[in-house]
């Protein structure tokens, strides 16, 4: 019988050794001057380094005339597809210095996709739609996100800082450290951005039009 129960209680130990502990993860909410949920924040945690790239090419597209998403954030070192789901052609570029490129007038999808080998901000543009604008984060760091409309990101681990950027935030070309010092009484953390919303693009009637923006 006290055999019975030792094997018993060894295989419990066992089970409980070979099960994977829980990763310590934290919640951060990205909030706006006044209070509301931020999308299209870059969150990353600036420790550690890309040790492996991903091999399918991420994707900004094109749809509606804007660029999908608005800003997509990559590790270092991936291949970008940029297909035109729109029915016209698109001229995008940027002139940013992580990565200057052109592809000119096309539809459909490009015959390669372009590798972006530098970290930092990459700026998109569309040379016929000015009010097109995009944006690239090349991530240094492994562990990154883009937030959605809820403005709330999870990472895995500990950290006593993270990196964060946004488009709106006026100045602001490279990501700002913030001490993750106060945890609210769940255990989260929240990060303001004083946002500044870009004016809306001036639309032309060019009578150039017709050599874009038919559908051939």
């Amino acid at each position: 019988m006290l055999l019975v129960k030792l094997s018993k209680v060894i295989r419990k130990s066992l089970f409980a050794f070979i099960l994977p502990i829980p990763a310590f993860a934290f919640e951060i909410h990205i909030v706006d001057q006044n209070d509301k949920p931020v999308k299209n924040a870059v969150v990353a945690v600036p420790n550690g380094e890309i040790s492996q790239v991903n091999s399918d090419p991420a994707v900004m597209d094109q749809i509606d005339r804007m660029f999908v998403p608005r800003v997509l954030a990559v590790e270092k070192g991936r291949d970008i597809v940029f297909p035109n789901s729109d029915n016209i052609r698109h001229h995008v570029y940027s002139f940013s210095e992580p990565k200057r490129f052109e592809i000119k007038l096309y539809k459909g999808v490009p015959r390669m996709p372009l590798t972006f080998e530098d970290e930092g901000l990459v700026v998109l543009g569309c040379n016929i739609h000015d009010s097109m604008i995009g944006y690239i984060f090349v991530s240094p760091w492994p562990d990154f996100t883009v937030t959605t409309d809820s403005g709330t990101v999870n990472f895995e681990g500990e950290s006593t800082k993270v990196a964060v950027w946004h488009p709106w935030v006026k100045g602001l070309t490279q990501p700002m450290y913030v001490e993750l010092n106060d945890a609210q009484s769940d255990g989260s953390y929240k990060v303001s951005l004083d946002l500044t919303p870009p004016k809306p693009v001036r639309k032309f009637k060019n009578k150039f039009r017709k050599y874009y923006d038919d559908e051939r």
